[in-house]
């Protein structure tokens, strides 16, 4: 028992300094875009990582913020004693939006839509032995595959922040108005701004890096362990996820806990 818990361990620590590896060949080939060359081609496939993961999602992120935002709307008069629906529902938002559900609903959207894409391409070319014919005609992957997600990931998880806290004050003003015509769009946001600190925002924009460069790190890492078997592929996808669901609410739990105790 003690073999297996030390061998677990030991392969726990192995693939975070994995991790921690994927990271410094990153930033140490970010230098190497001062070359015009390389910097249009990581240009090309960052623009596309953007469009795939943080453009195309935003169907997918407004439909669930709508439901979110009228959800809380329609139990705040439960909670409506001694303030009116703007001043309420702007400390809820905060709390409940900007805080927890916002971050954790964006992420796992990003999870389970972009992060298998690029487990299962990365996978697919080693499977395929492509990057030994990438190497032969001297493209280096890291410029193809590497950088734009580790860049991509981090940007288009805020940018999904962003289209899930709007979209939940619309949906959530709009129920309002329904309910208490008198209040003003001007006069509800500004009471959500109002409760928006510079606290709110850095721990936010923190969630939003670290929790999004984690998830296409860890896409990349699980992709780059299939071998020449072809169950190797689903298994790898299948790994990633459950490690970015497990990693990304422990960043998210371990970040609010800090911020908010």
């Amino acid at each position: 028992m003690f073999k297996l818990i030390g061998s677990g361990f030991i392969g726990f620590t192995t693939y975070l300094f994995d991790l921690f590896g994927l990271v410094s060949i990153s930033l140490k080939a970010s230098f190497e875009l001062i070359h015009k060359s390389r910097r249009q081609v990581f240009w090309h496939l960052f623009k596309r990582q953007i469009w795939n993961t943080g453009v195309r999602a935003l169907y997918v992120n407004a439909v669930l913020a709508t439901l979110i935002g009228i959800a809380i709307i329609t139990k705040i008069k439960e909670f409506a004693e001694g303030g009116t629906f703007g001043e309420i529902y702007a400390n809820l938002f905060i709390i409940i939006i900007v805080r927890e559900f916002g971050p954790l609903i964006s992420g796992i959207v990003l999870i389970a839509r972009s992060a298998p894409a690029i487990t299962a391409e990365i996978g697919y070319l080693k499977l395929s032995d492509e990057f030994s014919t990438l190497r032969d005609q001297g493209i280096n992957p890291i410029y193809l595959l590497l950088l734009p997600t580790f860049y991509a990931f981090p940007i288009s998880l805020v940018l999904m922040f962003i289209y899930f806290d709007f979209i939940s004050i619309i949906s959530a003003y709009t129920m309002i108005w329904f309910m208490d015509p008198t209040i003003s769009f001007i006069g509800f946001t500004a009471g959500i701004l109002e409760k928006f600190t510079l606290s709110e925002f850095t721990i936010t924009l923190l969630k939003g890096l670290i929790g999004g460069g984690m998830i296409g790190l860890v896409s990349i890492y699980f992709g780059s362990k299939v071998s020449q078997k072809f169950s190797d592929l689903p298994r790898a996808i299948s790994n990633a996820t459950t490690s970015q669901l497990v990693m990304f609410f422990l960043i998210n739990v371990s970040l609010s806990v800090l911020a908010y105790r």
